[in-house]
């Protein structure tokens, strides 16, 4: 971890790592290969540079890319800054660490405003890239590359590239993969990351009386928080990005566990439990 970074306390980071598995890993959402990086980061979550180094080495194999580099980032920005690199050990290649790309520039505004992966097939002829952007990528090697914007939950998280000394390097599945990455595992896991190194005050708001709640996973334990404050199902799965057959099962088990029949019931008894007022 980073000089001065906040280290997170184990029983927040636990919670945080569960709720993070209980989102990504249940069965049907990631492929087998996703699974496995998502895994392994989780076991980084509380240091998010080796977290940037599993998913920028996984995308550097899977991919066949030549580079790939990221960092924590926001649309806002008026400078990027790639922080964390991989690169070919048999090709010479410049490093990109510590390059500053201002965001104004049209292809940079380009990916942060898409939804998915954005592709610079050939640098030298692309009218996306400016004059400037376009010397400047050449000269550390780029010919072409994948842009993606990291988001988790409508939040930006950063950015991650893609490149390639070569034109017209990448297969729509080489496209797939680093998309389906980034948006997947990578924005989740990462914002979670940024916000435990942060401390206390940028992450999500517990339960007054989280440990009032014996019995409730930590997964169900923020349904309850969302349920507290009023959300529609829609709602709660909408934030925790889960489906609303995922949240009326995680409902069923907190009224089983509490003893109650009905969701208003179970409102009542977790209010009643942890001293949080319903929400008007």
């Amino acid at each position: 971890m980073e000089n001065g970074a906040h280290r997170p306390d184990a029983q927040h980071l636990f919670a945080v790592q569960a709720d993070l598995r209980d989102r990504l890993l249940h069965p049907g959402r990631l492929s087998r290969e996703s699974r496995g990086v998502a895994a392994e980061m989780l076991l980084y979550l509380d240091d998010p540079a080796a977290c940037w180094t599993v998913c920028t080495s996984w995308l550097l194999s899977e991919t066949g890319a030549d580079r790939v580099d990221g960092g924590f980032a926001r649309a806002a920005d008026p400078v990027y800054t790639p922080r964390i690199e991989r690169r070919r050990d048999d090709i010479e290649l410049p490093s990109v660490l510590g390059a500053r790309f201002h965001t104004g520039e049209e292809a940079i505004r380009t990916v942060w405003g898409a939804e998915r992966a954005i592709v610079f097939h050939n640098a030298q002829d692309d009218r996306r890239i400016s004059a400037p952007m376009r010397s400047a990528l050449l000269s550390v090697g780029t010919r072409s590359k994948i842009a993606i914007a990291l988001r988790d939950r409508g939040r930006d998280v950063g950015l991650v590239c893609v490149d390639s000394h070569r034109a017209f390097a990448w297969s729509a599945d080489d496209c797939e993969h680093a998309d389906h990455l980034a948006r997947e595992v990578m924005g989740p896991i990462l914002g979670a990351a940024q916000e435990l190194a942060q401390g206390p005050s940028n992450a999500a708001s517990p339960l007054p009386s989280r440990t009032c709640l014996p019995g409730l996973t930590p997964a169900e334990t923020r349904v309850a928080e969302l349920v507290l404050a009023g959300c529609s199902y829609k709602e709660i799965a909408r934030k925790l990005d889960r489906s609303c057959s995922t949240i009326d099962h995680q409902l069923r088990s907190m009224r089983q566990k509490l003893g109650v029949n009905s969701t208003a019931k179970l409102m009542r008894e977790l209010s009643q439990i942890t001293g949080v007022p319903l929400a008007a």
